[in-house]
């Protein structure tokens, strides 16, 4: 065989050297990689703690709310990072500047996910659906109402920490602001300092002529272990899959001041000439006619949201009540706020408000 001379050796010895890194070289791309690996299991921990579920949350000190809705920030900033790069990486793959909707195809991959899963653990899931619905209607809704309100503060309102009816700011542990909103005069009366989930279409309205709310004695189901019967819209939500998706739609959720959502009870909306207003909110609520006068920049927002649960569910709206909800949604067409809050509800339930994102006058 013959011999390499020795150049031909050198440059061999000079190609190796380049291909094999220094000893520093290897410990940078350790320490980098340890460090990579140490930021993905602390995300993913993080991650994973801010799908404890929102009714073992509420009995949390205060700082660990605080601390769960840091972690839930940071688990929704992580779900935009990777869309976004999910988005770039599509569009140089595919050399088109308009790549697929990749949040989408996400959301509906994690519903299917869901169908995999155990029954019960879905609660646990943001994404998570679990409650029957009409045939034919197909929103995807939370099977509990604590699991509904946990995507309402978590994804619906995220960063537009703001009430509904009289634009009150709250922070991550739902505590109001009432100063900033007019309502500072309020402060400290039971359920002021605080915000609750409202639905626009009250939940008795629609549960009241349902056997379930009515004689939950008729049904074994309601009854618990030791004997003691559920309450009607408790009862419901056990065995009605109708009442259950409509009562934890998230169109017909919104967060409001809880003093206000007491004395709005289940009245129905309508123009009052009199009773109670609140600071320098622009509702006012008449008890003794039972109805309540909304804010002017909210009566199309509860206008579309009233006509949704009478089409999704075949709840009747009196002839009054569909005159003035038309003439509402007339007066006062979705704004950006409105727009953008049903495309995220629309991404979680599989179905939007048809009323905002084809709007129409009426």
């Amino acid at each position: 065989m013959p011999r390499k001379s020795p150049s031909s050796r050198a440059r061999s010895s000079k190609s190796r050297a380049r291909a094999k890194p220094d000893r520093s070289s290897l410990s940078v791309i350790r320490t980098v990689i340890g460090k990579v690996r140490d930021l993905v299991v602390g995300l993913g921990l993080i991650s994973a703690v801010s799908f404890v579920p929102q009714s073992v949350v509420e009995q949390l000190p205060v700082h660990a709310q605080t601390a769960m809705g840091i972690a839930t920030d940071i688990r929704s900033l992580l779900v935009d990072v990777g869309a976004d790069a999910a988005n770039g990486i599509g569009a140089l793959l595919d050399g088109t500047s308009a790549p697929a909707p990749v949040v989408e195809q996400a959301d509906s991959l994690l519903s299917e996910l869901t169908g995999w899963l155990p029954a019960g653990l879905t609660d646990w899931l943001p994404w998570a659906g679990g409650g029957a619905v009409p045939p034919g209607h197909a929103p995807r809704t939370a099977s509990t109402f604590g699991a509904a309100k946990g995507l309402l503060y978590d994804r619906i309102y995220h960063r537009y920490q703001t009430t509904f009816y009289c634009g009150c700011t709250y922070n991550r542990s739902r505590e109001t602001s009432l100063n900033d909103c007019g309502l500072g005069v309020y402060a400290g009366q039971p359920r002021a300092d605080r915000v609750e989930a409202e639905h626009v279409f009250p939940a008795a309205q629609f549960g009241h002529y349902r056997n379930c709310w009515r004689t939950p004695s008729s049904f074994s189901e309601c009854r618990e272990a030791d004997g003691d019967l559920l309450s009607g819209r408790d009862c419901c939500q056990r065995v009605d899959s109708v009442f259950t998706s409509a009562h934890n739609d998230l169109i017909n959720l919104v967060p409001a001041v809880g003093l206000i959502n007491g004395a709005r009870s289940n009245y129905n909306w309508g123009m009052v000439s009199r009773g109670e207003s609140y600071g320098t909110c622009e509702i006012r609520i008449d008890s003794s006619i039972r109805r309540v006068q909304p804010p002017e920049k909210r009566r199309g927002d509860i206008a579309r949201i009233m006509l949704y649960m009478q089409d999704t569910y075949g709840f009747t709206l009196s002839r009054q009540d569909q005159q003035i909800y038309e003439a509402w949604n007339n007066a006062d067409p979705p704004d950006a706020w409105e727009i953008e809050r049903n495309e995220r509800i629309a991404r979680l339930q599989g179905k939007g408000n048809d009323y905002v994102s084809a709007y129409r006058p009426l």
